[in-house]
């Protein structure tokens, strides 16, 4: 989505506050698309994974931040939030599976 619908992506960073939110857009793109490439290679898997899970920490923290809404925004952003500590916990498993491998 950050490369097809990038003005959807400057707008969303522009309303969390990022005053030039297209250079992290694209940094955001070529982190993931790289570290995705190392998990699905097989190679540099926890550093990749760790790093993943540090990208969506900071994507929860400024993009869902329930704790400052009310009602059914809050609701969708807690959901949004807890959706993506789901996915640091797969993350979390999938740096733990490959820890002592040749390929780290």
């Amino acid at each position: 989505m950050k490369l097809g619908a990038t003005d959807t992506m400057v707008t969303m960073l522009s309303g969390a506050g990022f005053e030039r939110p297209l250079p992290f857009v694209y940094l955001a793109s070529v982190a993931q698309m790289a570290a995705g490439a190392a998990l699905v290679s097989g190679r540099l898997v926890r550093p990749a994974a760790f790093g993943l899970i540090a990208y969506v920490a900071v994507v929860n923290w400024y993009l869902h931040p329930f704790w400052v809404l009310d009602g059914e925004a809050a609701s969708i952003q807690f959901q949004l939030f807890t959706k993506n500590l789901g996915i640091m916990a797969g993350l979390l498993a999938v740096a733990g599976a490959h820890y002592g491998t040749r390929h780290d």
